[in-house]
């Protein structure tokens, strides 16, 4: 069985190839685990070799691979999270993204939902015959259905169509009805090992300290990786190490420096800034228990010197506190609150992590 499309994931990929060489594949599954590990490449990979009519599944150049590939097979049905009015060139785009890479799939939407008239559509349509003998759904970001499409989608789930196979993705299991966990088999995804990243980015002609960097930097999420590549990640960093210093001033500098940080940065730029903060404070720590030994441990590498500077300069920190405060504040940032209030809530947060010499 081939499954050279995902990177890692060895666990997943025995127990969906045993299923494809066995025959006994469920009518549905659950792909659960942190985000951008891979869950819908594999998805997309697995239905591919359910599909696929040569020796080695999925071959990805039969003609049941190749229209996957293109999202024009008659039997594959992709639903993800997306505004109810968009258009042919919208959808396309998104798809054309993953032709282009499974691990990046574009988000242009803010809190996108998948919608009860989806569901209703997806029911009407399992109740046709397959134009080739077995249909296969991929619902990704399943937690984002609303309430009314997740009791539709249990409706089929209770009594799965003949020759229907559905997949769902999620980073976020409690969210989904127990019921609808309970009817799929679980198959978990773990994060990827920093080595099989920095491997994945060279492969894409990414110089080696930098793939080493950002592989050790994204902590297990090739997708947020990928991301970082497009983007000047160490300016971002700087920016969050600049965010601890402010936090130390006075509440007229904190007014000031969260004003021209969010002229500056969207929210996307603003939540990797926290991410890195928490992978600053990460390192902190790891320095604070080893000193001599951190630097094999530390993510921040290029920055060892800089991270003892800065756990020196202070009595205590509070480590526990600061992972608290900032994702408390990563999960706020995706919601409805002025964001300029949280990350000046935040910095007078901040201050009480720090207990001077």
């Amino acid at each position: 069985m081939s499954f050279n499309n995902v990177i890692d994931q060895d666990r997943p990929k025995e127990i969906l190839s045993r299923a494809i060489f066995q025959n006994r594949v469920a009518h549905a599954y659950l792909f659960k685990g942190p985000e951008g590990v891979g869950k819908e490449a594999m998805a997309f990979e697995f239905a591919k070799a359910i599909f696929c009519s040569a020796g080695n599944k999925p071959c990805g150049s039969c003609r049941h691979c190749t229209r996957l590939n293109h999202f024009t097979h008659p039997d594959f049905i992709f639903l993800f999270p997306m505004p109810k009015n968009v258009t042919d060139d919208d959808h396309r785009r998104i798809l054309n993204s993953i032709m282009r890479e499974p691990y990046f799939r574009l988000k242009p939407w803010a809190g996108p939902v998948i919608g009860i008239e989806r569901i209703r559509e997806l029911r009407r349509v399992c109740n046709l015959k397959p134009f080739e003998g077995k249909r296969i759904i991929l619902i990704a970001e399943a937690d984002k259905m609303t309430a009314e499409a997740s009791n539709s989608l249990l409706k089929i789930l209770e009594e799965p169509p003949p020759f229907t196979h559905i997949i769902l993705t999620t980073a976020n299991v409690n969210r989904l009805l127990k019921t609808i966990i309970s009817r799929s088999q679980a198959i978990d995804f773990g994060l990827i090992s920093d080595q099989k990243i920095q491997q994945a980015l060279e492969d894409k002609g990414v110089e080696n300290a930098r793939a080493q960097l950002l592989a050790r930097m994204c902590q297990g999420n090739y997708t947020r990786a990928l991301e970082w590549l497009e983007t000047n990640v160490e300016q971002r960093r700087d920016l969050a190490v600049e965010l601890i210093r402010k936090c130390l001033r006075d509440q007229f500098e904190h007014i000031r420096f969260v004003k021209e940080l969010l002229e500056r940065n969207e929210k996307q730029e603003l939540r990797d800034i926290l991410r890195l903060l928490l992978v600053w404070f990460r390192d902190a720590l790891v320095v604070s228990n080893e000193p001599h030994k951190g630097k094999e441990q530390v993510i921040n590498i290029d920055k060892f010197d800089t991270l003892i500077k800065f756990v020196n300069t202070f009595k205590e920190i509070k480590y526990e506190l600061a992972f608290s405060e900032i994702e408390n504040s990563i999960e706020m940032l995706d919601g409805n609150i002025q964001i300029n209030l949280l990350f000046i809530v935040l910095l007078l947060k901040l201050q009480k992590v720090f207990v001077f010499k």
